[in-house]
């Protein structure tokens, strides 16, 4: 519908919230914000870049007080700005309810109706979700806290250093600069070879 064309779910990349810890949702009350699961598209040149995972996001934003039942739309417009749509989609009876009043309207409207239509697309209409940047919330443990904070600055910039209560004592917690997907994944390989990555969810500016 934004696009024009077409997008196939096996070209999405996709991340669940079981890798969500109460930890990590303690880091994010330290950041101000809120752990969400974000499914997100924006237009790159003649490609769109999509994805669904878990985020951080500001408290300051619109979606981050969307909670039980209710969902929401942010469309940000360039005359417009951001506009949300809200109201209920989750849950059994919103669903059902959603469901069966579009199948009405469809009946209703029979051959009368004007549909929409967009374009087929490929693989290539996706861009790489590796290609993208992002800021990263990382969580790790390590025996030596100051030679893994010393290393994750080297690669990633200045870090924005979290707490929590009940923080262990070789845990530490952070929110990096923004960086390269494909890159921030080399990195944490380097990384683990003297610590442990808990956590990596990426941070929204949503």
């Amino acid at each position: 519908l934004a696009f024009g064309k077409h997008v196939y779910p096996k070209y999405v990349h996709t991340e669940g919230i079981t890798g969500i810890t109460n930890e990590d949702v303690m880091y994010c009350n330290d950041f101000g914000g809120a752990v969400k699961l974000i499914g997100w598209a924006s237009r790159r040149g003649n490609k769109a870049a999509v994805m669904v995972c878990p985020a951080f996001i500001s408290g300051s934003s619109q979606l981050s007080s969307v909670n039980d039942v209710f969902n929401a739309i942010l469309v940000s417009g360039d005359a417009t700005g951001d506009v949300v749509f809200y109201g209920k989609g989750a849950g059994k009876l919103p669903t059902a309810s959603a469901v069966v009043s579009d199948i009405i309207i469809a009946a209703k409207m029979n051959d009368n109706s004007k549909s929409l239509y967009w374009e087929d697309s490929q693989g290539e209409f996706v861009v790489d979700y590796k290609d993208l940047e992002n800021k990263f919330y990382v969580r790790l443990i390590c025996s030596d806290k100051t030679k893994a904070l010393e290393t994750a600055e080297k690669m990633w910039g200045t870090l924005h250093i979290l707490h929590r209560e009940g923080e262990l004592t070789e845990e530490a917690a952070f929110i990096t600069e923004r960086i390269e997907e494909r890159r921030f994944e080399q990195d944490c390989l380097n990384l683990s070879e003297f610590a442990e990555i808990k956590g990596k969810i990426r941070v929204l500016d949503y």
